[in-house]
């Protein structure tokens, strides 16, 4: 699995090594297919970013699953929940082997506390891949 890092650029309004240092301090997180890596109505403070692998978003109504989208390598996702504080709205489940990069609020704090500005830049990129989904 080449990761989808090593080639892309996913956070338009980040420089370069802004993007390289989120990443680094991202925890990465190996799923196999099938696995659920995030249930409907979970609180986390976590963007995910899809090094490798694909994933399937799909909301749970009445205990059956319905389809939302299917991403892949260099797509984000949590990142709603990651802005505005609340639960999933979906389940997330792999749909083969997937690497994951975990951008915690901790690793925004902290790089916000050597710039600044990197919260707003961060949070701008968020919310241009969200105009861009609708």
């Amino acid at each position: 699995m080449e990761p989808a890092t090593a080639t892309a650029r996913f956070l338009p309004f980040l420089d370069a090594a802004e993007e390289r240092d989120l990443l680094a301090a991202a925890g990465t997180k190996l799923v196999d297919c099938d696995q659920v890596v995030l249930n409907q109505d979970e609180a986390v403070q976590t963007i995910f970013l899809i090094d490798a692998g694909s994933v399937g978003i799909e909301r749970v109504d009445d205990g059956l699953p319905i389809p939302l989208a299917i991403l892949g390598p260099g797509d984000i996702f949590g990142e709603m929940s990651f802005v505005a504080g609340d639960p999933t709205s979906a389940r997330v489940v792999a749909l083969e082997p997937t690497r994951l990069r975990m951008i915690r609020e901790e690793d925004v704090r902290n790089l916000s506390r050597i710039d600044p500005g990197f919260s707003g830049r961060l949070y701008r990129s968020i919310a241009a891949i969200l105009v861009e989904r609708l």
